[in-house]
């Protein structure tokens, strides 16, 4: 007999359903039912495909509540490359909440499009559509290689929830793993994304295109990564967290994106896509990144504060960066450089703890038709356990001041551009061939390991002035 408080209709395709009474559930038969009010499915196990993309269950009204609780909703597609459709869609709405259950094989679990103030909680949407990888453990294949310059890119590959011209949303309590994507914004503003569990992808844990003022805090977005073997290593622009096309002014906090291409990626390449700006990027940990623990390009304004980089390529690459602010980070063992910055301007380096790999810091200028490397200023950090401790390549007018060298080949090397360079008040401990490589630089009232100034003059390569010179002691050492 059929249950008194529905009433279904099939109009243009589509199943539609009054929301049950307080007492009761819905059934799921069809892909294309619409729901509305406060909305509970019956427990169980659902399979049913969306191969017109229509979405399983369609939310038709503002302040909509969907409980998902011990539902598992599947498409019965096998291959995650083919995945089509999405568990739930909201369009043009308000207020849409959907919280807990399980949504899996579609091209994506939630996509809510548009409206303000919605709140996804505590649903599984791990394992949507995820490309074939055509490299193998001996071959690379360059076709991996992600699109990062267009939305609709984003979009086509699919993944766990996407929200789209949102204002206000939510999500929390989500896990999205075992696929290629876990969570995207793409013109969306104002989110708040945390506490959600969107690792092991392979492609993007989190990704904002076109969405400035969001809160992404104390997600778990490790192990995201593709094109990477024993036989070569490329990461295809994968990322524990990735921002594109005018994303500002956003807080990524307390993250764990840990093992993935890079931990964190922000790219704003001229001609693909616009610079993000004035994110503060706060106590992450993007340690064992197969490239860049913290990649940042061609933006201005961003702020790296108290994040870890330890063990990747590269701590922290920031090309093209201006005006941006790297403070209080620990950066260990990284097999390349800890902070590196090409055609970088008016930039911020202060009181980071780098020790291990090739270089503590790197500032140069590769290309003579670029922007020029200049105005930086390196006050406060710790270089230690490196060949070389800070080098200035092509770059003029950088305040070098406090900054602690210890167990290095060389502590500070600069050619005849950083011959303007102020370099004050650095303690210079063990250097296993110079303290200072210079063809020309004025660096007095510095402190030096050594026991008198003529041992410091020694130790330095070109004509480079330490008068006045300071013992190590009278700083403290």
């Amino acid at each position: 007999m059929l249950n008194r408080s529905l009433l279904l209709c099939v109009s243009a395709g589509l199943l539609f359903a009054l929301p049950p009474t307080r007492d009761s559930c819905l059934r799921l038969a069809r892909a294309g039912t619409q729901v509305q009010g406060d909305v509970t499915i019956c427990p169980g196990r659902y399979r049913i495909a969306d191969h017109g993309e229509l979405g399983v269950v369609i939310i038709a009204g503002s302040g909509t509540r969907l409980n998902l609780t011990g539902v598992t909703l599947e498409s019965g597609d096998s291959v995650p490359a083919a995945f089509l459709g999405a568990g739930v869609v909201s369009r043009g709405l308000d207020n849409v909440e959907v919280y807990g259950g399980t949504i899996r094989g579609f091209r994506h679990g939630i996509r809510i499009e548009g409206g303000r103030g919605h709140r996804i909680a505590r649903v599984d949407v791990s394992g949507s559509r995820a490309q074939a990888l055509r490299s193998t453990p001996d071959r690379y294949d360059e076709g991996d290689w992600l699109d990062i310059f267009h939305a609709d890119s984003a979009e086509a590959y699919g993944g766990g929830i996407v929200l789209k011209q949102t204002n206000g949303a939510t999500v929390v309590g989500v896990s999205a793993r075992h696929a290629q994507n876990g969570i995207g914004l793409i013109d969306a503003r104002a989110s708040y994304v945390a506490d959600n569990d969107v690792s092991e992808n392979s492609g993007w844990g989190i990704h904002l295109w076109a969405s400035p003022h969001n809160v992404v805090l104390r997600n778990k977005a490790h192990h995201n990564v593709r094109c990477e073997s024993p036989a070569y290593r490329r990461g295809c622009d994968s990322a524990g967290i990735l921002l594109r096309e005018q994303s500002d002014s956003n807080l990524v906090a307390d993250n764990d994106i840990t093992w993935s291409g890079d931990g964190f990626f922000l790219s704003g390449q001229p001609e693909y896509v616009r610079p993000s700006n004035g994110n503060l990027v706060l106590r992450n940990d993007a340690s064992s990144a197969y490239h860049n623990a913290f990649e940042s390009t061609f933006s201005h304004g961003n702020v790296f504060l108290e994040n870890r980089a330890d063990s990747s390529d590269y701590g922290f690459w920031l090309g093209y960066s201006t005006g941006t602010t790297v403070q209080g980070n620990i950066v260990l063992g990284s097999r390349s450089v800890g902070i590196a910055i090409e055609h970088g301007g008016a930039n911020r380096l202060l009181t980071n703890m780098i020790m291990g790999g090739q270089m503590g810091i790197r500032l140069f200028m590769r290309d003579s038709a670029g922007p020029a490397s200049r105005d930086y200023v390196i006050d406060g950090n710790t270089i230690a356990g490196v060949s070389r401790g800070l080098v200035l390549e092509r770059t003029a007018h950088a305040r070098v001041r406090g900054n602690t060298f210890d167990a290095v080949d060389e502590a500070f090397v600069a050619d005849s551009a950083g011959r303007d360079a102020q370099v004050t008040g650095n303690v210079f401990l063990r250097a296993q061939r110079y303290f200072i490589v210079a063809p020309s630089l004025t660096a007095g009232s510095n402190y030096w390991a050594t026991a008198t100034e003529a041992e410091a003059a020694a130790r330095v390569k070109g004509a480079v002035v330490v008068t006045p010179w300071f013992p190590a002691s009278a700083a403290g050492y």
